[in-house]
């Protein structure tokens, strides 16, 4: 390519980097607000509401407010222009860990996507001028140029639905049973045994090339530093 032309195809590159970079923010607020959201006002009250229940009838307590709770029809009470919504709290909140699996696999593949974009674009950049910084034009969640503090606050914000996932999974196996019994319908507990290992297969199969893919770009960053025409 002349300089012409590889200008035209940086420019091109950039163009695409930033419409993808928008949807992978997007897609990482929608996930991170979701699942917060979800999991303080109706993921964790519903449980500690459930948990206390069987507290009171173990214990033979009398715990009237419990049982008029309304977070039992939080969902299906909702009406829409067809109706009410057909499905309860309780099946809601079995498969929160599910959902949040789904929205962490389409986030990492997204930010997998900008990884190998962005080395796309740095390859173009060293070709075309070593004096140009690819983390000001192509930023990155989880940039090995970045400092280790950025980094880590980057992984941290990937990692937050992957941690609420797994106390999410823990808080449904302890009352996995009494969740069951709320169901509108009867399901074995080996078929949520399944879908919660099938999530978190996902979850980490998905950290693992996002971890890959990163560790590629350091290596090809240290190569780039010990290579002497890359230092003029």
């Amino acid at each position: 390519m002349d300089h012409a032309n590889t200008n035209d195809y940086l420019d091109r590159l950039l163009t695409l980097y930033e419409e993808k970079l928008k949807r992978f923010r997007l897609s990482l607020t929608l996930c991170l607000v979701g699942t917060t959201i979800f999991f303080c006002l109706i993921f964790f009250p519903y449980m500690t509401l459930i948990g206390n229940r069987e507290d009171c009838r173990v214990n033979q307590y009398q715990c009237t407010e419990l049982e008029q709770s309304q977070l039992e029809e939080r969902f299906s009470e909702v009406t829409t222009n067809w109706g009410k919504i057909p499905v309860s709290t309780a099946e809601v909140v079995i498969f929160f860990p599910a959902a949040i699996a789904f929205g962490f696999v389409s986030v990492a593949a997204q930010l997998q996507a900008l990884m190998r974009l962005r080395r796309a674009v740095h390859r173009q950049i060293k070709s075309f001028s070593n004096q140009m910084d690819v983390t000001l034009i192509a930023p990155l969640l989880i940039d090995p140029k970045q400092s280790i503090v950025d980094q880590m606050a980057g992984g941290l914000t990937l990692l937050l639905p992957a941690i609420i996932f797994l106390y999410s999974v823990r808080l449904i196996l302890i009352r996995l049973e009494i969740l069951r019994n709320k169901l509108p319908y009867f399901q074995g507990a080996r078929f949520y045994y399944f879908v919660y290992l099938l999530s978190a297969v996902l979850i980490l199969f998905s950290l693992v090339r996002v971890g890959v893919r990163w560790h590629q770009d350091k290596y090809d960053r240290k190569c780039n530093q010990s290579d002497p025409t890359t230092m003029q």
